[in-house]
């Protein structure tokens, strides 16, 4: 996974941390918060520009896993599922919410054709480039509020670190001693309510 949030030199900023010596359980740690933000949210919020995915028919609608929606390069419904291209909906076949990442069929009326993972989307969509920057439809100020919940957590996670589990780091990052439940502390930590309720409007609900 790549730092996408945040970047390491941002960070050992934000802690004061003028030294090379903890670069890499920053990195691993950081990695790590971002995907409890993804989990959190039940979403993924780095951008890709191909994603594929499949979905169950039968429902009013499909929410994608990566959003707001930069753009829809394909969907297919096909039981047998050979995904032809000749076989791609026409745009007029279907209603995008990009903001939110929602597909009705039709105008909405309709439920999608039922079957087994009958349906494919392929898309370019997410919330923050891997570069850092805001994807299509993010305003610049949700982007910060993200940011700001990330650096809250991870400065709180890190400046109470022994509580974790860690008890050495070595001098040039490479060795360390980490009490056995850190990672699984690290995985399962709710996080700080101030975060937590900066993060819900961009969950998937």
């Amino acid at each position: 996974m790549s730092l996408y949030i945040a970047t390491l030199a941002e960070v050992k900023a934000d802690l004061g941390i003028e030294h090379t010596d903890y670069d890499a359980v920053l990195t691993e740690w950081m990695e790590g918060l971002q995907g409890r933000f993804d989990s959190f949210c039940n979403r993924v919020l780095l951008y890709s520009a191909s994603e594929t995915e499949y979905f169950n028919g039968g429902g009013s609608s499909l929410l994608l896993r990566r959003w707001p929606i930069e753009s829809i390069s394909s969907i297919i419904v096909d039981a047998d599922q050979e995904w032809d291209a000749d076989d791609a909906l026409d745009s007029d076949d279907y209603r995008l919410n990009y903001r939110r990442g929602r597909i009705v069929y039709g105008t909405g009326t309709y439920k999608w054709p039922a079957g087994f993972q009958n349906i494919r989307v392929v898309y370019a969509g997410g919330f923050v480039k891997s570069d850092g920057s805001a994807c299509t439809y993010v305003d610049a100020t949700e982007l910060d509020a993200l940011r700001r919940a990330f650096f809250m957590q991870f400065g709180f996670e890190w400046r109470n670190r022994e509580t974790l589990g860690v008890t050495q780091f070595s001098r040039d990052g490479a060795s360390r001693q980490v009490g056995a439940g850190v990672a699984l502390a690290l995985k399962e930590k709710t996080l700080m309510p101030e975060v937590a309720s900066t993060l819900t409007p961009f969950m998937r609900l």
